[in-house]
């Protein structure tokens, strides 16, 4: 009886592990240009780098000065060297100020995952 219960123990064991791998298999926000927090003159396009591929056309952010008004974006697109890189280019330049950035990506395994950054312009 006491093998038995090692040998399910184990097999727990593993099917945990192996079911924490397969959850870490979605995309994940590695950095951000600007970056989270960031001080910076004002920035002619957001980019964001993930660890895996992504689908350009459900895939987006949203940019916010500090009243809550959007700020004018042009359509994402992704690098042309780097499919983990979301590039978004920014119409106008940005005044001074603090601007909130939403984005959501969808991964080329068809996974979406949201986040949130700020940062600050300055002349």
């Amino acid at each position: 009886m006491p093998l038995r219960k090692t040998v399910r123990m184990t097999l727990a064991v593993l099917l945990t592990a192996t079911a924490g791998r397969m959850a870490w298999g979605h995309p994940v926000l590695e950095a951000s240009e600007p970056g989270e927090g960031a001080t910076v003159s004002s920035p002619k396009e957001i980019r964001l780098t993930f660890t895996e591929n992504l689908v350009a056309k459900f895939s987006g952010l949203t940019i916010k000065d500090e009243s809550g008004r959007p700020i004018g974006a042009a359509g994402p697109s992704l690098d042309l060297n780097d499919k983990r890189q979301l590039i978004v280019p920014i119409s106008t330049p940005l005044p001074p100020g603090v601007y909130d950035v939403d984005w959501h990506a969808v991964g080329a395994d068809t996974h979406r995952i949201t986040g949130h950054f700020s940062f600050r312009v300055v002349h």
